[in-house]
């Protein structure tokens, strides 16, 4: 909840955006050529999105403080709030690249977007919700608006080579190539964070839902 002020401002901001006198428009058509808004469905190319699994090694003096709360799953789970990151290494995954899941939700009348980014441990009615897609995706760049390529990344702990079972954070990057004009533009990173069982399908569809979010994502600029 925020202060009394921070609501009575958003309501306001809500106010005019629905009066008409604040505009909405799409982060991802900011610097290309298209209407923005969109007075129709943006054709889109998928070129690649790789994924990237990082691990951050926790100091274990911070691991024996978390310990004494429970147990190693307790410690492997919980170092997000306790632990001191010593530096950060690669950590093998079998989501190496999310092409794939972001095409399965693209694909999709309605795609899903997340409420919220703070903490999500499951995708349900309170962290997911329906819009209408803005896109059309095609299969080659030459039938596009727009290309797009970005990388996602997994992040989570390591404490005692022991890696911690949940994921702690996802984040995404989109990189966009007005494919009339040849511009391109990266996109702010959109960080969610998503507290699911590493290499798990939800955690893969979470992150899949994570970049529609960030590709449907609307500003004030």
């Amino acid at each position: 909840m925020g202060t009394p002020r921070t609501q009575r401002l958003a309501m306001l901001l809500v106010a005019f955006v629905a009066s008409g006198c604040i505009t909405l428009k799409y982060e991802l058509l900011k610097d290309t050529s298209l209407p923005n808004p969109m007075t129709a469905p943006i054709k889109i190319y998928i070129r690649e999105f790789p994924v990237e699994s990082k691990a951050a090694i926790v100091d274990p003096r911070a691991a024996d403080a978390a310990a004494s709360q429970g147990g190693e799953s307790y410690v492997t789970n919980a170092l997000a709030s306790k632990g001191s990151p010593l530096t950060t290494i690669s950590r093998p995954s079998r989501i190496e690249d999310l092409s794939g899941a972001v095409l399965r939700e693209l694909r999709r009348d309605r795609v899903r977007v997340f409420s919220q980014v703070v903490r999500l441990e499951e995708l349900d009615e309170d962290s997911v919700r329906e819009i209408d897609n803005p896109f059309e995706l095609v299969s080659t760049r030459e039938d596009a608006h727009l290309q797009i390529t970005g990388t996602a990344r997994v992040h989570s702990q390591r404490v005692r080579k022991v890696f911690s079972q949940n994921a702690e954070s996802v984040e995404v990057e989109v990189q966009v190539e007005d494919l009339s004009t040849g511009q391109i533009s990266s996109k702010s990173p959109l960080k969610v964070g998503v507290v699911m069982t590493f290499n798990s399908r939800e955690l893969e569809e979470a992150m899949a839902i994570a970049v529609v979010s960030s590709l449907t994502r609307k500003l004030l600029f």
